[in-house]
């Protein structure tokens, strides 16, 4: 029993060591509710959050208490507009989909760092590149390609695994009829290196 108490002592002490290197390369991905609310639109009586997913990799600088972490992730983002009718004709509902390829730059501060364990919060901008489908079933609505977001969390890390909940919102319109959107994102994430 002693010997095998010495040995977990050591797997987690080396684990730590390996935890806390200057650099994590990583892959993650994750689940989102998203929502895009709509602006002086006749046709759109309101909107639905949606399910979406991401995946990516991301770079961690640690830099003590202080981290810097980048990363390039490709994410589909889905919200349900509720078209109404004036006349006797009952509501159809249709989803806007959103393909984006995401660039966020978090700078994050590690509140609890153990050896094997760490929480941290992190907030920092996003760059969105991508378009939304089945806009013109809103009629002449165009959207922006490029949108600017900010986003804030938490994180928790253990060994090489890494669980964030953070909320998404964009810090400009898409358009004059589509107000920015937001979401809350859950991520999975393992660190390679």
């Amino acid at each position: 029993m002693k010997k095998l108490a010495i040995l977990l002592f050591a797997c987690f002490w080396g684990f730590g060591a390996i935890a806390t290197k200057p650099i994590n390369l990583g892959i993650h991905g994750g689940v989102s509710s998203n929502r895009i609310n709509f602006h002086d639109l006749r046709k759109v009586h309101g909107s639905q959050a949606n399910t979406g997913y991401m995946v990516g990799a991301f770079m961690r600088a640690n830099l003590g208490k202080i981290y810097l972490e980048p990363a390039l992730n490709f994410a589909h983002k889905k919200s349900t507009a509720e078209d109404y009718k004036r006349d006797e004709t009952p509501k159809e509902n249709f989803d806007l989909k959103m393909n984006t390829f995401d660039i966020p730059v978090m700078v994050g501060w590690h509140m609890l760092d153990f050896s094997a364990v760490k929480i941290r919060v992190y907030l920092g901008p996003q760059l969105s590149v991508g378009k939304i489908k089945n806009l013109n079933k809103l009629g002449d609505v165009k959207a922006d390609k490029a949108n600017l977001r900010g986003k804030a969390g938490i994180g928790l890390d253990i060994w090489k695994l890494t669980f964030d909940a953070d909320y998404e919102k964009g810090l400009q319109k898409l358009s004059h009829e589509l107000k920015a959107p937001r979401s809350f994102n859950f991520t999975l994430g393992f660190k390679i290196i």
